[in-house]
């Protein structure tokens, strides 16, 4: 007799190294999916003698493989990541639903990207959605807008009781308004909460008469944002959070330019953390301006009389730049790794190390790092010449209490200012 395959489920934090006894992987099919997700650094699953080693990152989500599904979710959960995320994307501050009836802190990552996405779709829907103008041209027993002249030449002599006309049709079937309702669909799929689903399923009734059914891919959001405009703006945030989801559904394999899915999603904190730090950065003392991704050129660079590849030199890019009156007053990076609980890795060291031997910033470059723990500080790493041991340069690692930030950026914004400005060291 055959055995019967039943479902199993592995839940693990991020940041986690755990060992599952008695555990395997199904098929040459799962172990083809487990090698694409540890080469791609998502998380990494091998199959040993007496059961599985899975080791996280900075990647949450849930994949399917085989009879398999690991839930992989972040420290900070519920209401405090719901505030961060809201703050960190920029979401618009909606009061339209009572969160006593959805209990929040029980909700997955992606159940509160889907919340937000209700509550945005809720509120469209409520004050009214988009209606464009349409330009139609046919033959109308009923005259509109204008008759098409040179089509009505080009008829010559005709019995018809119509005339050729071109108008502008009004109506809600447009490009935004199906993304929205694409993305609600989507949404249908990724939801656990049973509740939400049920109110999900409810918007996408009501739309689905007057709505088109669009494929949601990389091209057709790209022309939603693109139709974002003054008139438009209450649309961004809610096709932010469908850009997401889109995005987490899959990873990129072999250089392919579309998402494969790998029956589940997964999102990378890092990502967000870093966007979360620009945003607090932003709301630094005036006196300051902040570079993303500023280049560092001419740090590095081939001899000419030395490099017979003709490669292009290496540049440095730091996640920011802090500046005054066009000079580089701060060097920092933000990582997605509690460095309090976890060591600094070396490879992260040695970047750091090199903006601070820059002679930028003051000789320093500052590392900001998540932490749970209130009893997290400062660490500092001097960089010491190895001959004479006098200081030439530090690396400052800054925690980032996000326990304490949710409740910040919920609140007044001059103390937030301040908090920044101390994480900063301004």
């Amino acid at each position: 007799m055959n055995k019967i395959m039943t479902k199993e489920t592995i839940n693990i934090n991020e940041w986690k190294n755990e060992f599952f006894e008695n555990r395997v992987l199904l098929d040459d099919e799962a172990r083809k999916i487990a090698k694409e997700l540890t080469d791609k650094g998502i998380v990494e699953i091998v199959e040993l003698k007496n059961g599985l080693s899975i080791k996280t990152s900075s990647y949450v989500g849930c994949i399917q493989i085989g009879d398999l599904q690991i839930n992989i979710h972040p420290k900070l959960n519920g209401m405090p990541l719901y505030k961060l995320l809201r703050y960190a994307y920029g979401l618009r501050d909606l009061k339209l639903l009572n969160m006593a009836n959805h209990n929040i802190d029980e909700f997955s990552f992606f159940d509160l990207l889907i919340y937000e996405l209700y509550v945005e779709a809720n509120d469209l829907l409520r004050k009214g959605i988009q209606k464009s103008y349409i330009q139609k041209s046919e033959n109308l027993t009923a005259p509109r807008g204008c008759i098409n002249i040179r089509k009505l030449c080009s008829q010559g002599k005709s019995n018809q009781n119509s005339l050729p006309c071109k108008y502008f049709d009004r109506n809600e079937d447009n490009i935004l308004n199906s993304i929205m309702l694409a993305g609600l669909k989507l949404g249908l799929k990724l939801v656990f909460n049973k509740s939400l689903k049920i109110k999900i399923q409810r918007l996408c009734n009501f739309m689905d008469d007057d709505i088109s059914d669009i494929k949601l891919n990389r091209d057709t959001l790209k022309l939603a944002k693109n139709n974002i405009n003054r008139l438009t703006g209450r649309y961004s945030s809610l096709i932010e959070i469908i850009n997401i989801l889109y995005q987490s559904q899959g990873i990129e394999l072999n250089n392919k330019s579309d998402l494969v899915n790998l029956s589940g999603y997964f999102f990378d904190m890092n990502l967000f953390f870093e966007i979360l730090v620009g945003r607090l950065i932003e709301n630094c003392d005036e006196k300051y301006t902040v570079k993303n991704q500023f280049k560092l050129h001419g740090m590095f660079n081939y001899d000419l009389d030395f490099n017979d590849c003709k490669r292009k030199s290496p540049t440095p890019r730091p996640d920011f730049i802090l500046m005054k009156q066009d000079e580089i007053v701060k060097i920092f990076d933000a990582k997605y790794r509690d460095l309090w609980e976890r060591n600094l890795p070396s490879y992260m060291l040695y970047q750091l190390g090199i903006y601070a031997l820059s002679s930028l910033g003051n000789n320093t470059s500052t590392i900001i790092y998540p932490c749970m723990n209130d009893k997290a500080t400062i660490q500092k790493i001097n960089i010491n010449n190895p001959i004479s041991g006098t200081k030439m340069a530090s690396v400052i690692l800054k925690p980032l209490n996000l326990f304490e930030l949710s409740k910040l950026v919920d609140g007044n914004k001059l103390e937030l200012k301040k908090y920044v400005n101390g994480i900063l060291g301004l």
